[in-house]
């Protein structure tokens, strides 16, 4: 009768992960999202600091836009300002079809992220905006004392070497000791 009665179990626990595994895999995938190609972004207002994450004192390259999104090809003629806390205003000129410029960070300046705003001239009026994270340039004059050379204190070589000689010296006399006693028992 056990013998039915954990077929039965097994033939029960079965039907249930069929049942309730069978929705799973019947349910449509799911469509994955379009990634946006170069040729959805619309080209005109934008500004790029050129590396976003600069320590303070380093120079950081501009590239932005004023340029209306139907303007074929874009060209920016006209300078424009482009302002941040972190490094103040710089005023960026027209090169290659767009604006660009370069400013040194103040290497008093506070590590944290910065607001960097283009303004715009002309008849396309308006601004876009970008971060800039700046970082503190202190490096560490060293490494924390942690492990074996900055806690060790003083040296204690020899009387680690001591030590295992004594041991060891323990460790044969005792080994000598045990097998005499087996060869006179």
């Amino acid at each position: 009768m056990s013998g039915r009665r954990s077929l039965a179990t097994v033939a029960l626990t079965a039907w249930i992960v069929v049942l309730t595994g069978a929705p799973a895999l019947a349910a449509p995938a799911p469509t994955p999202t379009p990634t946006p190609t170069a040729d959805a972004v619309p080209e005109g207002l934008f500004i790029e600091v050129n590396p976003s994450t600069a320590e303070a004192g380093q120079i950081v390259g501009i590239r932005a836009s004023c340029t209306e999104a139907d303007d074929d090809p874009p060209e920016d003629t006209e300078d424009a300002i482009v302002e941040s806390t972190a490094f103040g205003e710089v005023t960026v000129k027209p090169q290659f079809g767009h604006l660009t410029g370069a400013v040194t960070i103040p290497a008093d300046t506070p590590a944290r992220s910065y607001r960097v705003v283009l303004d715009c001239p002309g008849l396309f009026t308006g601004s876009a905006d970008t971060t800039v994270n700046v970082l503190n340039g202190n490096r560490p004059s060293r490494g924390p004392a942690t492990g074996f050379g900055g806690t060790a204190g003083d040296d204690n070589s020899t009387m680690v070497l001591t030590g295992g000689a004594v041991a060891l010296a323990a460790g044969l006399v005792l080994g000598v000791l045990t097998l005499r006693r087996r060869r006179t028992a």
